[in-house]
């Protein structure tokens, strides 16, 4: 909030003339997704990518994309990151499991008893004996 105030503090804006937005890279036509995917594709742009963007890639869902992605990011409703924005108390901050931790996102997902023995029949499932613990990308990966 205090950042979007201060970019809007120098903004004065003026009854007398019509406010549009405007597309830098078309100004003429405007945004189009096309054009979009020219400049990106074709300008020699360098993307700042990183394994949490590879989740789009992948022939998945998109809501298994979404999910991957907000995980890799710290972006899920855990408990901390619920704590962390004041929703919650912290009295009601422990995993859900009710092993007494933190519920982190590498908790919930790694650390916990019961997310550890998931994970555990996951890998094996799928074939999976030599993943380093503690680190969700290497999940991911």
């Amino acid at each position: 909030m205090r950042e979007c105030c201060a970019l809007l503090h120098n903004i004065v804006l003026q009854v007398t003339i019509h406010d549009t937005l405007r597309w830098l890279l078309d100004p003429t036509c405007g945004y189009s997704v096309r054009e979009s995917y020219h400049y990106i594709t074709l300008s020699g742009v360098t993307m700042d990518r990183n394994l949490a963007d590879d989740v789009w890639l992948k022939h998945l869902p998109s809501k298994v994309s979404l999910m991957v992605w907000r995980l890799l990011r710290n972006r899920l409703p855990t408990r901390d990151n619920l704590l962390r924005r004041g929703v919650i108390h912290i009295d009601a901050s422990t995993c859900a499991a009710g092993c007494g931790a933190s519920e982190t996102t590498l908790h919930l997902f790694l650390k916990c008893d019961v997310s550890s023995r998931l994970w555990i029949d996951v890998r094996l499932w799928l074939g999976i004996y030599d993943v380093s613990l503690g680190d969700l990308r290497n999940y991911f990966q």
